[in-house]
C-alpha cells in the first residue's frame, strides 16, 4: 500500500511525507499549522489519474467532521488551531493516493 502526504502552504506541514502500509492496517497522517486567525484543518484525497481532490473531513476547533462517503474508513482528532491527525482504518488498494491537509480562516 503506498500512500503520500503532500502540503500546502509556507506554515501547513504534514507527516509522515510518505507512507507504505500493509492490506487492513491503518496510517496516520499527522497536520500542523502556526496561522493565528485559521480555526480549521480540512483533509483531501486525490487519486492516481484524477485531477480533483476529494474533501474527506475536517477539524473545526475542536469538533470534527467526516464526509458521509469517508464515514466508516477516516478517524479526525485534534483542532483546527494547531494541529490535527486522520487515520486511514483498514486499508485496502482503494486508499492508495496522495492526501493533502490544508489550513482555513473560519469567518464566523
Amino acid at each position: 500500500m503506498w500512500l503520500t502526504a503532500s502540503t500546502f502552504g509556507n506554515t501547513v506541514y504534514q507527516t509522515p511525507s510518505k507512507s507504505i502500509k500493509d492490506r487492513d492496517k491503518s496510517a496516520v497522517f499527522v497536520c500542523t499549522h502556526n496561522i493565528a486567525d485559521y480555526y480549521q484543518i480540512m483533509w483531501y484525497k486525490q487519486t492516481q489519474g484524477s485531477l480533483g481532490l476529494k474533501l474527506m473531513g475536517y477539524l473545526n476547533r475542536e469538533t470534527d467532521q467526516v464526509e458521509t462517503d469517508f464515514k466508516d474508513k477516516i478517524d479526525l482528532k485534534g483542532n483546527g488551531r494547531q494541529n490535527g491527525t486522520l487515520t486511514i482504518k483498514d486499508l485496502t488498494e482503494d486508499d492508495s493516493a496522495v492526501y493533502f491537509c490544508a489550513a482555513y480562516d473560519t469567518v464566523l
